[in-house]
Order: C-alpha cells, then sequence, then structure tokens
C-alpha cells in the first residue's frame, strides 16, 4: 500500500506533463512565467486530492503577431496600433499559451471583445485600471475603445463593455485563471478568491489551467481562436497526506545523506592536505 501511495506522489508530475507544447522547446518560455499544468490531462482528480467542485469555459478571440499590428482589421490591428505599441512597450511580455516566448515581432497578443470577458475577470481588469501606482503599471490589463483614436487605460473603465476589446499576451491570464470560470459554479466563492489559487495542489487549494486551445489559420489569413479553461477546488485526503509525508521524509533523508557525505568529502580533502604539510615539514 505504501509503495503504491508513493508511485502515485511520484507519477503526478509526469502525467501533469502529458499534453506537451512543443513551442515550448523550440522557442522557450519567458522568465516571469512561473505556471505549469496542475492537474491530469486525462480528467482523472490531482493524485491524493478530492475535487470538491469542477468548473470550465471555453472562450473565443483573434490572436495576432506583433507583425500584424499596422494592418487593417480583421488580419490586423491597426486602429489601435500605437496605444498597443505604447502598452507593450512600458510592460514585460507574459508569453503565449505556456509562457512561450517567439521573440520579436513573432510574439503574439490576443484581441477579445471586452463584453466576452466574465464579469469577475473584467471586475479584476478594472480594479487594476484604477490603480495608477507604479507598481500595478506592469499588470497587463489592457481595454482600448472601438475608434481608432488612442485609447488612455486609464479612463476606459467609464466606456461600456459593449464599445471596448481586451489586449493582452496569452501568458498573462494565468495569473487570474479561476475567475475566467468562477460565475455561476458550485464553489464561485472560491474560485473568487485568488489568494487560494496555487501554482501546485496544496490542502484548500484552487487550480487552474488552460486546457486546450487552437491555432488561426494564418495561412487562409484566419486569426481566429479558441481556448478552454478548467479549474478546480481541492482538498487533501488522507491518503495523499500520508504519501506526501513519505515523499517529504525521503527528501529529508536524501538531502540528510548528500550533506553528510558531502561533509566527509571536505574532512577527507583537509586531511590530506594535512598530510602533505607534515611531510614537507619532515
Amino acid at each position: 500500500m505504501k509503495a503504491s501511495l508513493l508511485f502515485v506522489a511520484l507519477a503526478i508530475p509526469y502525467a501533469a506533463l502529458a499534453a506537451t507544447n512543443w513551442d515550448i522547446y523550440e522557442y522557450g518560455i519567458v522568465d516571469t512565467f512561473r505556471w505549469f499544468r496542475p492537474f491530469p490531462d486525462d480528467s482523472t482528480d490531482p493524485g491524493g486530492f478530492h475535487v470538491n467542485c469542477r468548473a470550465e469555459g471555453t472562450f473565443h478571440a483573434m490572436m495576432y503577431k506583433l507583425s500584424d499590428l499596422p494592418a487593417e482589421p480583421p488580419e490586423g490591428l491597426s486602429p489601435w496600433h500605437d496605444a498597443i505599441e505604447d502598452f507593450l512597450h512600458r510592460r514585460s511580455y507574459m508569453g503565449s499559451w505556456d509562457g512561450v516566448d517567439h521573440k520579436g515581432l513573432n510574439r503574439e497578443i490576443v484581441m477579445m471583445e471586452y463584453a466576452d470577458v466574465p464579469g469577475p475577470a473584467r471586475d479584476w481588469i478594472e480594479n487594476q485600471q484604477r490603480d495608477s501606482s507604479k507598481t500595478n503599471d506592469s499588470n497587463w490589463t489592457f481595454a482600448p475603445t472601438r475608434t481608432r483614436e488612442t485609447a488612455d487605460t486609464h479612463e476606459t473603465p467609464q466606456i461600456p463593455a459593449k464599445d471596448k476589446i481586451v489586449v493582452y499576451p496569452a501568458g498573462a491570464i494565468y495569473e487570474i485563471l479561476p475567475l475566467w470560470v468562477s460565475k455561476g459554479s458550485k464553489c464561485e466563492r472560491e474560485l473568487n478568491n485568488l489568494a487560494k489559487y496555487k501554482v501546485q495542489a496544496v490542502d484548500h487549494s484552487v487550480l487552474a489551467w488552460v486546457t486546450d486551445y487552437t491555432k488561426p489559420k494564418r495561412d487562409l489569413g484566419k486569426r481566429e481562436t479558441a481556448f478552454k479553461i478548467e479549474a478546480m477546488a481541492v482538498t487533501e485526503v488522507e491518503e495523499g497526506k500520508h504519501a506526501r509525508w513519505m515523499w517529504e521524509k525521503m527528501h529529508r533523508t536524501i538531502r540528510r545523506n548528500e550533506m553528510r557525505s558531502q561533509r566527509e568529502e571536505r574532512q577527507k580533502a583537509k586531511k590530506k592536505l594535512e598530510d602533505g604539510r607534515s611531510k614537507d615539514e619532515l
């Protein structure tokens, strides 16, 4: 029984990597991207945890490369070119899906109708926009108007949602994924509490991931994309706690053995040095 629990604990990270985005290996990811898939991709529960509630949603958007900015819609974003370019230059790029960085003008950004962004996520965006501090200025939230005039990102909350779009690198939404699917779920309160949102499962936490997305058919002049977000609230079960305890105990034992081995090697080196000095003195 103990062996099987330990196997579950060890297998979780590898199961989570089953769905591979090969762009990660070809282009790399941005340094600031800290997320990874926190649950298996076969619809099973995270090992050692009970799923109290699941929520999911599929969203439609347009995806562009920075090289598309000067082009006319729908293949480009020329009406908002200056506003977007200014916004990008003042913030660190947060990556595309899975944090991938295609570099230079191949970097990708997403454009959505602002009204299609779920209410809790819009509330978060607007709270960030109301905060004009330099610390907050790095947050990726942008909603220019539908006109060809350059948008002021700190005035757009007064414009109705139906008259705005939001532009962001796909990697930005990983910071608030639960807010995209919380509304109407059985655990709406938990999913709206970003303090519980974690990179990996811990007791009484919220997990979320972009579990699927489509790539635009650029060869046909298309920019349409769709992405699916899944989130869940989890608690650790007794078997999971026991497996984690075994893993932590094993890790501590390995670490102690490594430290002991390093200490013995240092002592041997010191003794060898001292013996050499003694022979020289003789």
